[in-house]
């Protein structure tokens, strides 16, 4: 073990009180009507001396430590926390607060009290409203867990908390993972969608996902869109929601706060309220190129 071994791990230690572990926030696109419906809280690192580490680089690091439960339980509370936040700033008024996502890893997921666990979390201190939470999976993570994983997940969404798989693709891509999970949103990986989208035949591939997904009453995701024309096609093949540069780039979480209760963003001009629909953030559908 290095020197810079130890000071990292004792750098982390800190981390947990001092204000440097902390949270972007990604939103996601409605491509019918610019509405944002949710955000992806991805964790971050300030490093006095490293600078910002991505949540890869962290979780390397709390595995190293013998901290990674610590790792997952704190974000975990603080993704909470913050919606928390956002929907008691929106009391009293019409704003309906994105859905917050946050990204679970095959360590929470096979905890046995995993389930209970976040119920008790979204629940404690009084219930936040169905669907403010939302816990994203890849589809690695869910295709080798336990066989009695429908059972959790619908648990979970029994209990207001929303099930999403991440990185569709990356790993397989079957389409059973549509057909027999219970899941409320599937977020297509960017390079999975641009091997299947380089041809005629592909879109007929993808088309028919977003019918078997519409079938179960789960919306998809097309991640890192980057220009205007491939939103557009994605639109055409019936794509529900999209994230990327194109839209809007992740957040901190002062912006991210402004988002979540419809007051935009204070440097993006092309952040919309629609006339006569509840108070939220939209986006304006005619991206640049």
């Amino acid at each position: 073990m290095t020197q810079l071994d130890l000071a990292l791990i004792h750098a982390l230690y800190a981390a947990f009180d001092d204000g440097t572990l902390r949270f972007t926030f990604e939103p996601e696109v409605d491509l019918r009507t610019g509405s944002v419906p949710g955000m992806t809280a991805r964790l971050q690192w300030a490093h006095a001396d490293r600078g910002l580490l991505d949540a890869a680089d962290v979780r390397v690091i709390a595995q190293f430590a013998g901290l990674a439960d610590q790792l997952d339980q704190w974000a975990l509370r603080a993704a909470v926390t913050e919606c928390r936040t956002w929907h008691r700033m929106a009391t009293g008024s019409a704003v309906r607060p994105p859905r917050l996502w946050l990204h679970i890893g095959s360590r929470q997921l096979a905890q046995p009290r995993f389930a209970d666990e976040i119920v008790t979390m979204v629940r404690d201190r009084g219930a936040l409203p169905p669907g403010a939470v939302g816990l994203a999976f890849t589809e690695d993570v869910l295709g080798r867990a336990d066989p009695s994983l429908p059972r959790t997940l619908d648990r979970l969404r029994d209990s207001g908390v929303a099930v999403a798989v991440r990185a569709f693709g990356r790993w397989i891509g079957s389409p059973a993972t549509l057909d027999l999970l219970p899941l409320d949103l599937v977020r297509l990986d960017d390079r999975f969608l641009r091997a299947t989208l380089r041809d005629l035949e592909g879109e007929s591939v993808f088309a028919a996902m977003v019918a078997l997904a519409r079938r179960r009453r789960t919306a998809v995701l097309a991640d890192g869109v980057d220009t205007a024309r491939f939103a557009a096609r994605l639109i055409s093949l019936g794509c529900d929601r999209a994230t990327g540069p194109v839209f809007c780039p992740p957040l901190g979480v002062d912006e991210a706060r402004l988002l979540a209760l419809g007051r935009g963003r204070p440097d993006e001009p092309r952040t919309t309220r629609r006339a006569g629909a509840p108070d939220e953030a939209t986006f304006d559908m005619a991206p640049t190129a």
